[in-house]
């Protein structure tokens, strides 16, 4: 099966659809995707007029160079309003939250195709995030993850997620869950999203930092956000820093003057360096480079 496109994001700041003051500043605030909200974000009485604001929200956002996904509704009441609004507003893709089976994506699948058909679209342009929010969707992840070729990324929701099990949305509870679907996700040449943690409380900065970076160190390349200073964590946490970026390079040129002279292994600051070690740092460098260039280009989108 070939996936349609690559997908990177650290960061993708979630905005309700109908909040013209949060949609106007959003491409300003340095998240590499927007994601307009029509669940979750939005009270149940407001989720008509957000669907109306989608197609304008959209065409904003898109002008200001950001790269826009919808987060639709998982009730089967709401879903096909919402797969249309979509699809005629021109965003890049969906994020799908609630999935349990692989069995939904493939109505999904074909939800899209028809509404891409109505609005003379290209099939199969849309793209879609799953968001893993059950204990039977952890369970299904492996099968979730291989279904469709519209699936970019796929990650663990956190808070939905633990009120489902019935557990506070802690690291010790969330760390298996969030790396399960993370494991799917890369095995299935996805983007794996996710914090194994609380994401509300935006005021504790270092709180959430440590939560990000503990997702990063479980294999989690990118998360959402809620709130505009969570962005820069996000950013830093998953794409690295300019001190994480030096010291790899010194890995990686070590490392090949080392193979110059014949060498395989090397010590360096009181470590050993080897193959598997100058790989992940040289990985590491070709992420970092590449949100470099992202920042260069001075705005929210690309990582689609």
């Amino acid at each position: 099966m070939t996936r349609i496109q690559s997908f990177d994001a650290r960061s993708m700041l979630c905005v309700p659809a109908n909040i013209e003051r949060f949609v106007r500043k959003a491409a300003t605030r340095g998240a590499d995707l927007i994601l307009l909200d029509l669940e979750d974000g939005v009270a149940p009485s407001a989720k008509p007029q957000a669907r109306d604001a989608l197609a304008g929200a959209v065409r904003f956002l898109q002008d200001q160079g950001a790269t826009v996904y919808v987060r639709v509704n998982h009730d089967a009441a709401l879903l096909d309003a919402d797969l249309a609004a979509c699809i005629l507003s021109g965003a890049t893709g969906i994020m799908m939250p609630k999935v349990e089976s692989g069995e939904e994506i493939l109505r999904l699948d074909a939800a899209l195709s028809r509404e891409e058909r109505r609005a003379g679209r290209d099939p199969g342009d849309t793209r879609v995030v799953a968001l893993i929010e059950t204990p039977a969707g952890v369970c299904h992840a492996t099968a979730i993850a291989h279904v469709s070729p519209r699936l970019v990324s796929m990650g663990l929701g956190a808070e939905d997620y633990a009120n489902a099990m019935e557990i506070e949305p802690v690291t010790q509870a969330l760390g298996y869950p969030a790396q399960a679907v993370a494991m799917a996700a890369v095995a299935a040449g996805l983007h794996p999203i996710g914090l194994a943690g609380a994401v509300g409380d935006f005021t504790d900065l270092d709180a959430y930092r440590k939560v990000a970076e503990h997702a990063r160190m479980i294999g989690v390349r990118g998360a959402v956000c809620i709130h505009p200073a969570q962005v820069d964590v996000l950013n830093e946490a998953f794409g690295g820093s300019r001190a994480q970026a030096d010291a790899a390079e010194r890995v990686v040129a070590a490392f090949d003057a080392a193979l110059a002279q014949g060498q395989g292994a090397l010590s360096l600051d009181g470590k050993m360096i080897d193959a598997p070690i100058a790989n992940r740092a040289r990985a590491f460098l070709a992420r970092y480079r590449r949100y470099a260039a992202r920042r260069a280009g001075g705005a929210a989108g690309g990582a689609a």
